[in-house]
This record gives structure tokens, sequence and C-alpha cells, in this order.
């Protein structure tokens, strides 16, 4: 299970669309926490779901860096800890926070993940700007 949440995680950094369509199922659902005001939060579906998440993250974050923290697993859901950094590019506005992604893989595919991040400081962070910040 480490085999494809390394190779996802390492897709998504680089913001690699066939990577990441590589790594998930075809009935995949990624689900990012999130109110109406953060334009990547909510239920995406499928691999084109996927890859219409990543387009609208890459136009809107750079990933800085992602830690990985803490990793439990069970049979088919692993739960990762992990610290990250991003910018905001419309604003320019920094947002450092301790995530908790939770994950569902069958066989060697991603069924479905789960985002559980700050999103008080996601929704802040595209509503100000940096000199406001």
């Amino acid at each position: 299970m480490t085999t494809v949440l390394d190779s996802f995680y390492a897709a998504l950094k680089a913001l690699s669309a066939s990577d990441l369509a590589q790594c998930v199922a075809d009935d995949f659902v990624l689900n990012w926490q999130g109110t109406p005001s953060i334009p990547w939060a909510g239920t995406w579906q499928g691999v084109d779901g996927l890859l219409s998440f990543v387009k609208e993250l890459n136009a809107r974050v750079e990933i800085l860096e992602v830690q990985r923290l803490h990793q439990l697993q069970d049979s088919d859901i692993t739960v990762v800890v992990l610290r990250g950094h991003w910018r905001l590019k419309a604003t320019g506005h920094e947002v450092q926070a301790t995530a908790c992604n939770l994950f569902k893989v069958e066989g060697t595919k991603i069924k479905s993940y789960t985002v559980l991040n700050n999103t008080a400081a996601f929704a802040e962070g595209l509503t100000n700007s940096q000199s406001a910040a």
C-alpha cells in the first residue's frame, strides 16, 4: 500500500495528472473538506474528476513542502498525518498546517482520498493579499 501512496504523493507534488491517474481506480472519489470559498474543495469523482481537481489546484496553489509525519494502516485504510507548506498564487499568502489524509486502497489502486486540512487558513489566504496578511 505504501508504494501506491508514494507514487500518488510524488505525482501530486509535481501536479502530474497522468501519473496521478495511474494511481487511482476508475471509480475513485476525492473529497477535500472545505467551504465553497475554497475552489478545489468538495467531491471530485473518477479519473476525470481527479484531473479537474489537479487542474484547479495547479492554477491556484504552489506546493512548497509536504512532509509525512505518521502513517497508520489497517487492511484497506491508511491514515497519513502530514505537515504542509503551500503558497496561494492569487494572493501570495502562505499556509502552513498539519493535515490528515485518509485513503482507501483496493489492490494497487486508490479508491478514495479524503483531505482534512486547515480550511480556515486556506479560505482566509484566498481573500487576503500578502500585504494584509
